[in-house]
């Protein structure tokens, strides 16, 4: 610090008081700028600020600039384009996912055929026999009738059983109105009596 801001910073703390420094402030601009400064951070610590504050510092900014080298940007690769930066990610992803969705698929249906039973191919060799189809017999039905009529005998009784369930939820219903209404009529005769 030189001397004469060492001066005005007692100046302003109230140690001394000079009035070559009143005079200076008055001349010289660049010390009238720091005055205000200190005093702009005296308020600040003691949390004395006012609210219209006229602090400037644009002509110091463009001073500044004015000795600072002119940037130049690179140019920006086909990669680093907004909308391609945000393409990108989006492919990736979708990329992994599709990756995924085929090795779950030809996972599921490999299960699928190793689970599924070997299918039996009723005539692969022709038993020896003399016969009008060489040995082949014909296809009976009696197999699929007997399987057939255990199913149909099953369905059967389930219906009778359904068919039971019905009956007795309406025979319920018939009783549960039966005892309403009886007891309806018992109160509407009350009233009528306690009316009379």
């Amino acid at each position: 610090m030189t001397q004469q801001q060492e001066k005005l910073s007692a100046f302003i703390d109230g140690e001394i008081e000079d009035s070559e420094l009143v005079k200076s402030l008055t001349q010289d601009p660049e010390l009238s700028d720091k005055w205000k400064r200190y005093h702009l951070v005296r308020d600040c610590m003691r949390n004395e600020m006012s609210t219209d504050i006229n602090y400037d510092i644009s002509a110091q900014i463009a001073k500044q600039l004015e000795g600072e080298l002119a940037m130049v940007a690179p140019k920006r690769t086909w990669r680093e384009l907004p909308v391609i930066a945000s393409v990108i990610p989006l492919i990736k992803q979708s990329s992994q996912l599709a990756v995924a969705a085929c090795v779950t698929a030809v996972t599921i249906f490999s299960i699928q055929t190793y689970n599924q039973p070997e299918a039996t191919q009723p005539f692969l060799t022709a038993p020896p026999g003399v016969g009008v189809q060489g040995g082949l017999a014909p296809v009976s039905l009696s197999t699929n009738n007997t399987v057939d009529r255990e199913g149909m005998a099953i369905l059967l009784e389930q219906q009778r059983q359904i068919n039971a369930l019905i009956e007795d939820h309406q025979r319920q219903l018939k009783l549960k109105n039966a005892g309403q209404t009886k007891k309806a009529e018992a109160e509407s005769l009350d009233l009528e009596q306690t009316q009379k």
